[in-house]
């Protein structure tokens, strides 16, 4: 038996195998997307250094290929 809660909306997800629980750690495919569009919006991030900033290019500083 496999049981767990949504990460989404908090609602218990049980079910005889993970092959009877299609959207699993979900309890549905809104719940599902719902955390995808979280991601893609950059609502859940991993902090870490910050990133390098370019130094700006002039007009007429660009190398000859």
């Amino acid at each position: 038996m496999i049981r767990g809660k949504c990460p989404t909306c908090g609602r218990a997800v049980e079910g005889p195998s993970l092959d009877a629980l299609p959207h699993f750690p979900f309890c549905s495919e809104r719940c599902r997307l719902v955390d995808l569009g979280r991601w893609i919006d950059g609502e859940y991030a991993i902090p870490g250094p910050p990133a390098p900033v370019p130094p700006p290019t002039l007009p007429g500083d660009e190398e000859d290929d």
